[in-house]
């Protein structure tokens, strides 16, 4: 760590200190935007996803229910409006069904049933609908339309046949001519007189053919005319015969007529059997299709029974079977519609139900989520929070550690001075061989600086020792002091020997480092500030060694 540190000089230092703290606090604005877009995108995902899935399954219950309100309307009044708005409710529901089917793979999964259950609820509305359509929508359409229009033609021709009230009054005027025969008031004849403009009208409001009419108002006319004349003569007591005459043949004759026109209670019958129709169309059951199978079948008995010419017996009879028939395939359709409608509704129970565990399950998931959202966002803050806090931390320690690195060694350096002001130092402050570092090039010049006075101190010291030890030989008078002083003598040399043998050495270290620099400069092609500075503190080196020797060479001569 010292040597990468004296590779960097204190303005690097200090900028590579502020850059590890610009670079934590980057990575704290890092992590919380790193943190905010998590928060977005689980926001987002809960608009796009969860909000999206929810407003789908409130729509498709909308949707639904009212296509189920149009289904209801459709089978009660049976209009062609209501069919289409189911159509239009269920393309809608296909629609947002795909649109569910866009938000996510379990969503997908989700509309893919619902869109199975929704075309099978399709397709048994469509059914209904279509069997309806055959059975008639309106009583002009339709089974109803054909069956309707028979059971009218037959309502129709049973009123030409309705001639009991016509028969009645007609024996109602018979009585009325008995009664004058036998009793001979002329109250009678008035009876008779009243009730015969009566038929008259009767019969010309009557539904009976015109040429039936025709022959009633014609016989009609010959009774009225020779009653008056029967009537006369009975009143003035004259004989009578018996009561016959022009006046009876005539009577027996639309008598005759009548008869001829009489079916007993047919339209009561054809009044029955719309009674049983419309119960049937109203209630259903099976009671009523047994009942009008029953009345018919006594028309037909009635109608064979009864004195109509053969072609109208079998135009009546037709037209009952085929009304009948008719009938009878409407009932089966109705149990057709039925067992359809069962199976839709059947349908329609599955579809609506999966809806609402769909928005169910939106809502359910949507408050989960937004749960987790606010746990993670916590979480996110606590550990933001944490991070920060790391950060500052760590921005104080590499704030005190580089500062450590700068005011350590100047520290040093200075108790160094202050040593070397008032005694003499021998610690020396730790340097980094080629380091770039101002503190270390300060370090290792002050080093130079204590290396050099310590050897010119010293160098002082053994010239000093040396001179002593000379001047004690000179005057040494006994062989104790000879003796002596050359074993100082010979002491000082060697400490001189050790102090040049250490510049030596020190010599030895700049020509090396000399040697190093001269070959980068010739494989770079250029001197950079510190290889310069190299340089010169070897060529001073060396100049000191010189001044040394210089001086040594002086008293030895």
């Amino acid at each position: 760590m010292d040597k990468f540190s004296s590779k960097l000089r204190i303005g690097e230092k200090i900028g590579v200190g502020f850059a590890l703290v610009g670079l934590l606090f980057v990575g704290v604005v890092w992590h919380d935007h790193r943190t905010l877009r998590a928060v977005l995108g689980d926001y987002h995902q809960l608009q796009a996803v969860f909000e999206v899935r929810k407003s789908l399954a409130l729509e498709m219950e909308i949707e639904m229910a009212a296509a189920r309100d149009a289904e209801k309307s459709f089978l009660i009044q049976r209009q062609e409006r209501f069919a289409s708005e189911v159509d239009q409710r269920l393309q809608n529901l296909h629609e947002k069904v795909t649109a569910l089917a866009a938000v996510d793979q379990q969503s997908r999964q989700t509309a893919d049933e619902i869109r199975r259950l929704l075309t099978t609820y399709e397709e048994s509305f469509h059914a209904v609908a279509d069997a309806w359509r055959s059975m008639g929508l309106d009583e002009n359409s339709g089974i109803q339309g054909a069956f309707r229009e028979k059971i009218h033609r037959l309502h129709e021709l049973s009123a030409q046949y309705k001639v009991d009230h016509l028969h009645t009054v007609l024996l109602q005027i018979r009585r009325g001519e008995k009664d004058l025969a036998l009793r001979q008031d002329p109250a009678y004849r008035e009876r008779v007189r009243t009730m015969i403009p009566e038929f008259r009208q009767l019969i010309e409001r009557s539904e009976l053919p015109d040429t039936t009419k025709q022959k009633l108002l014609a016989e009609l006319a010959i009774y009225a005319r020779t009653f008056e004349s029967y009537a006369e003569s009975v009143l003035r007591a004259d004989k009578v015969g018996g009561g016959t005459g022009p006046f009876r043949d005539a009577a027996h004759r639309m008598e005759a007529i009548l008869d001829a026109h009489r079916v007993p209670n047919l339209e009561i019958s054809v009044l029955k059997l719309r009674r049983w129709e419309k119960d049937f169309l109203l209630r259903g059951g099976e009671l009523y299709p047994s009942m009008l199978v029953e009345t018919a079948r006594t028309m037909r008995a009635q109608i064979a029974e009864s004195p109509l010419p053969v072609a109208d017996k079998a135009l009546l009879i037709s037209l009952l079977r085929d009304y009948q028939r008719s009938f009878l395939v409407l009932v089966s359709q109705r149990a057709s519609i039925v067992t359809l409608t069962r199976e839709m509704d059947a349908a329609a129970d599955q579809v609506a139900p999966l809806i609402k565990a769909n928005a169910d399950q939106a809502n359910q998931m949507m408050a989960a989520r937004v749960a987790e959202i606010a746990e993670t966002s916590q979480a996110s803050v606590r550990l933001g929070l944490i991070v920060t806090a790391c950060a500052i931390a760590l921005g104080i320690l590499l704030a005190v550690f580089i500062t450590a690195r700068i005011v350590r060694p100047v520290r040093q350096m200075a108790g160094l001075l202050d040593d070397l002001a008032y005694g003499t130092p021998t610690a020396r402050v730790p340097t980094v061989p080629g380091g770039r570092n101002e503190i270390n090039a300060m370090a290792e010049s002050l080093n130079a600086l204590l290396d050099h006075r310590a050897t010119f101190l010293g160098w002082w010291k053994a010239s000093m020792a040396e001179l002593n030890a000379k001047r004690d030989l000179d005057s040494a008078t006994s062989e104790t002091a000879r003796d002596e002083a050359i074993t100082e003598l010979r002491a000082a040399s060697i400490a001189k020997v050790q102090q040049l043998n250490a510049i030596r050495g020190r010599l030895m270290l700049h020509a090396r480092r000399m040697v190093d620099v001269s070959q980068r400069i010739g494989s770079a092609g250029g001197i950079p500030p510190e290889d310069a500075k190299a340089l010169e503190h070897a060529a001073q080196g060396m100049e000191t060694l010189l001044e040394v020797l210089t001086v040594e060479e002086t008293p030895s001569a």
